[in-house]
C-alpha cells in the first residue's frame, strides 16, 4: 500500500481516534514508480487520460523498459514502469 498525502494537511496536527499521528506532510517533488507489465502500459495511458489526467512523458529506456509519467492531484511524480528497466525480464 502506498499512501499520498496532501503535504498541507498532514503537516496539521491530527488523531486518529485516541492516537495521535506524527506530522508526515513532505514538501518538494516526491516521485513512486508502480511495476506494470509492458502489455498493460497502453491501457494504463488510455485510462489515465479519459479520467483527465495528463500524461506528462512516456519513455523506451536504451537498456530495455519503458516508463510512463504523470502528476497526482498535489503534484507528486508517478511513474509505471515495466521491470525490464531493473532487468527483470517480466
Amino acid at each position: 500500500m502506498v499512501l499520498l498525502f496532501n503535504p498541507v494537511a498532514s503537516r496539521q496536527a491530527s488523531s486518529a481516534g485516541t492516537i495521535d499521528v506524527p506530522l508526515h506532510g513532505g514538501f518538494g517533488p516526491g516521485h513512486v514508480a508502480f511495476g506494470v507489465r509492458d502489455e498493460e502500459l497502453p491501457e494504463w495511458s488510455a485510462h489515465l487520460i479519459r479520467h483527465g489526467v495528463a500524461i506528462e512523458r512516456t519513455i523506451d529506456w536504451p537498456g530495455g523498459g519503458r516508463s510512463l509519467y504523470f502528476r497526482d492531484p498535489a503534484g507528486n511524480s508517478l511513474e509505471l514502469a515495466t521491470p525490464q528497466i531493473w532487468g527483470f525480464k517480466r
